[in-house]
């Protein structure tokens, strides 16, 4: 099926550009306001990814964030989706068990006295590395009960982390704004902007949440601009296709898609949307402590982008497999079924080899990885791993071609 015979089946419609802009002429006479003008009325929303950054910084930045957080709350201008505290929630304990990862590595650094060399023992440069050896595997015995210390006070932690006591001070019902939302609407509006490309989430359907998680963030925004009439400074690390315009594999500006159904609902007020680092920057934090943030953004945005770039190909791997597997089993009524699955069906039908589904294995096991448990993973390890979907993919359209 052609991708505009797809289209047609399942509802494309013709004429969506007047849905998305119903007032062509206030495309060109709208006031939206820069963020120089609005900053000091508008209403800070803060996304999940936000609320995550402070688990990599240090406690100077932490207290910088805080002042930044109190001032705003004091002038009710600091709001919390519900979507997102629910989804701070499911993450926070990852962020922690990163922290925990990377120092419990730190303690397996291997003793130095492991060999011993009897036939220089009449040495004194061999009786002088002997001496620093046990000094520096003492220092080590030591450096190693230091980190336990620290990794039972991290086992410790329940919601009293740092971040989390911050939270629970600053952060109560006048802040987690919750609108209640008809959840059969929310998912055909999901599944319309989905096939229309209609920002925001549809570059997450492949998710296992299929994106709705961006789009009730979004309703949030809208019904916060539609119940204040107020303009809304977005801070958020997401760099999307669903979010931005992009160039250059840089986010310019945010979608006006985005821009104007915000503005339509709030009574001619503006939308921007602006990374963690240019809040702090924006409301005053020193440079210092803003550089680090945009360190950490950086850091957390180049895995992102390759975590995306995975979940895109598996999703495209998938339906290459699916075809696959129809292929081969003509009267399956199926119209998806689990990876492992059809693997296994192609594999009893001498359709791929052991080794080719053992690696479909280890993907599927991967890709489960990325999505459900949000363990910390190395740019590089990422990238392995799309190399090798990438030649599985190759393998398997091979097959479905020939």
């Amino acid at each position: 099926m052609s991708p505009e015979e797809k289209k047609a089946e399942e509802g494309f419609d013709l004429f969506i550009a007047n849905k998305i802009y119903p007032e062509a002429e206030l495309i060109f006479t709208a006031d939206l306001k820069s963020l120089a003008q609005i900053k000091d009325e508008a209403l800070v929303v803060l996304d999940t990814n936000a609320l995550l950054v402070p688990y990599s910084i240090g406690k100077e930045s932490l207290d910088q964030i805080q002042q930044t957080y109190e001032g705003l709350v004091s002038s009710q201008r600091l709001v919390i989706p519900g979507q997102v505290a629910r989804e701070f929630a499911k993450n926070r304990a990852s962020k922690i068990g990163e922290l925990f990862q990377q120092l419990n590595r730190k303690r397996d650094i291997p003793g130095l006295q492991k060999g011993k060399y009897p036939l220089l023992e009449s040495l004194e440069e061999y009786q002088q590395v002997l001496r620093l050896e046990k000094t520096i595997d003492k220092h080590l015995k030591g450096y190693k009960e230091a980190i336990d210390t620290v990794l039972d006070r991290i086992r410790e932690w329940s919601w009293d982390d740092p971040v989390s006591l911050l939270y629970g001070e600053l952060f109560g019902e006048n802040v987690v704004f919750d609108p209640q939302f008809d959840e059969d609407e929310i998912q055909t509006e999901l599944q319309r902007r989905q096939l229309h490309q209609i920002p925001p989430g549809y570059k997450d359907s492949a998710k296992d949440d299929q994106g709705i998680g961006d789009l009730l963030i979004w309703y949030t925004i809208l019904k916060l601009g539609k119940s204040k009439k107020q303009s809304v400074i977005f801070v958020s690390g997401e760099q999307k296709a669903d979010w931005w315009h992009r160039s250059e594999g840089q986010a310019l500006y945010p979608r006006y898609e985005l821009v104007d159904e915000f503005r339509r609902h709030s009574a001619g007020q503006t939308f921007h949307i602006v990374q963690f680092s240019r809040f702090l920057d924006l409301y005053g934090v020193s440079a210092s402590i803003v550089q680090e943030v945009r360190e950490e953004e950086m850091k957390q945005s180049a895995e992102l982008a390759l975590v995306g770039e995975f979940i895109r190909k598996w999703k495209t791997f998938e339906q290459t497999l699916l075809h696959l597997y129809r292929q081969t089993h003509p009267d399956a009524s199926e119209r998806w079924m689990p990876v492992q699955r059809m693997a296994r069906a192609l594999y009893k039908k001498d359709a791929i080899s052991n080794d080719l589904g053992t690696l479909i294995a280890e993907l599927n096991a991967f890709r489960n990885q990325l999505v459900h448990e949000h363990i910390e993973l190395s740019a590089q390890k990422i990238r392995r791993q799309i190399a090798v979907l990438d030649d599985v993919y190759k393998q398997i359209w091979s097959k479905c071609a020939g």
